[in-house]
């Protein structure tokens, strides 16, 4: 009998990008606290907004330990079958996709101008919304956004009722703080930002966290 996960994607662009990064190449990592030996036979069940469910065969291929510096446990899963009906599926969504949508918050203005310039460089056909202030986020932040990249520096305070604020939504959006200090850091990952950069950002630690935070499922059983 194999292990069975479920995953369950946020949006259809979540799964769509997730696919183009992992799934199209035969595997994907499943975060989770479940340690199973190598070779496991493994059934994933993916639940996507606008197709449903589609489930893929696959075994353990590696695993990460918790506490490790390379990111959350979970297993690295290998798929022994990419099937036709996830074929129809990936066509379907792509014959629906209108993009993703980033916003980004910053209360400085060449810092916020930076910082679109370094999200765009990462998703080019990425539409970048920007907000100069915790008030014209609350705006903002929709079920529709797909990602948030909030400078935490400038105003931590409006910076962390931001995060509270997109973990409230039906569907949480996912979060990126950028802050220079491990107070601030600490304070974003409790208000619920997903993944954390330092501030400046590197151009190669955003990428990896832009990736992450786009393709992470919303929920694993």
């Amino acid at each position: 009998m194999p292990y069975v996960v479920a995953v369950e994607f946020r949006s259809a662009s979540s799964f769509l990008i997730t696919y183009s990064l992992n799934l199209s190449r035969g595997g994907l990592f499943v975060e989770t606290g479940h340690d199973l030996p190598l070779g496991t036979a493994i059934d994933v069940a993916f639940r996507i907004p606008g197709a449903g469910d589609v489930a893929l065969a696959g075994v353990v291929a590696w695993r990460r330990e918790a506490g490790s510096p390379d990111g959350p446990p979970g297993l690295g899963v290998e798929f022994t079958d990419i099937s036709a009906q996830l074929g129809q599926v990936i066509d379907q969504l792509v014959a629906q996709f209108h993009g993703i949508s980033i916003l980004v918050l910053a209360t400085d203005s060449k810092d916020r101008a930076s910082l679109t310039r370094l999200v765009k460089s990462i998703a080019a056909s990425a539409t970048t919304l920007q907000a100069s202030d915790a008030a014209m986020a609350e705006t903002l932040v929709t079920d529709d956004l797909d990602l948030m990249v909030i400078d935490v520096d400038g105003d931590p305070e409006g910076a962390i009722a931001t995060l509270r604020l997109a973990k409230t939504l039906g569907s949480p959006v996912p979060a990126i703080a950028l802050a220079s200090t491990k107070r601030l850091r600490d304070h974003a990952r409790a208000a619920g930002a997903d993944e954390m950069v330092g501030n400046p950002p590197a151009f190669e630690e955003l990428q990896l966290a832009v990736m992450r935070a786009l393709t992470k499922p919303a929920a694993v059983r």
